[in-house]
């Protein structure tokens, strides 16, 4: 399991109740919160203080931390939208990095990485994607540098690589599920994408009817 954004481990915490997890890297920029996770759950998971970045040159990047902790990113647009505390120089690895450290395979990747997730799945080469099960994605497009048009362009860059997108808050994208199907038998792949049709069809379905809601960071799965 990789936490990208980790945060203060919640999703690394829910899974765990839930699943036996082998091996864990939890991921998080904000040394205001990466020092606790290190000391809580630094002997049950790899927690690594630095921000995923789309094109690691090594060293460091400059992390915007917003008054809202979970709101900090390293785009200062973003971090300054709910007040800017200050700015700090953090580590920054990419996603080849994250893999290499979890021995070249994740069976399952949250990213909550405040707009960077963008330049992330967009730089990350098609064997590191390859090497993944699956992926949820809080994609933000609400405030820039991020747009509508860039979530769409990774979207159709994911598919290209087989991998089946569940849409838990259509019409939004703050709730998506990239499923890897190259990883399954053909006859589980042709099943699965049947699934996936039918789960986006009844997600469109209940915001149309319902309203807003969300899904998937409560029932996502280990494969």
């Amino acid at each position: 399991v990789a936490d990208f954004g980790a945060h203060r481990g919640e999703f690394f915490a829910a899974l765990k109740s839930e699943h036996p997890i082998s091996r864990a890297l939890l991921v998080e920029a904000n040394p205001a919160l990466a020092e606790p996770l290190q000391e809580r759950l630094g002997n049950e998971a790899d927690v690594v203080h630095a921000a995923l970045v789309g094109e690691n040159k090594g060293g460091t990047i400059a992390f915007s931390r917003s008054i809202e902790p979970e709101a900090s990113s390293i785009f200062s647009e973003w971090a300054g939208f709910h007040g800017l505390a200050d700015q700090v120089e953090v580590p920054a690895i990419d996603l080849q990095e994250a893999l290499r450290r979890l021995g070249g395979r994740v069976d399952l990747a949250k990213f909550d990485i405040e707009g960077a997730e963008v330049g992330v799945l967009e730089t990350a080469t098609a064997s590191d994607l390859a090497s993944c099960g699956q992926l949820t994605v809080e994609f933000h497009d609400k405030r820039p540098p991020v747009t509508q048009r860039d979530i769409d362009r990774v979207c159709e860059r994911m598919r290209s690589e087989g991998y089946a997108l569940v849409n838990a808050n259509w019409p939004y994208f703050n709730d998506v599920l990239f499923v890897n199907l190259r990883s399954m038998p053909p006859i589980r792949r042709m099943v699965f994408r049947c699934l996936v049709a039918l789960a986006n069809t009844l997600f469109i379905a209940r915001r149309i009817l319902f309203g807003n809601g969300h899904f998937l960071k409560r029932n996502v799965h280990l494969t």
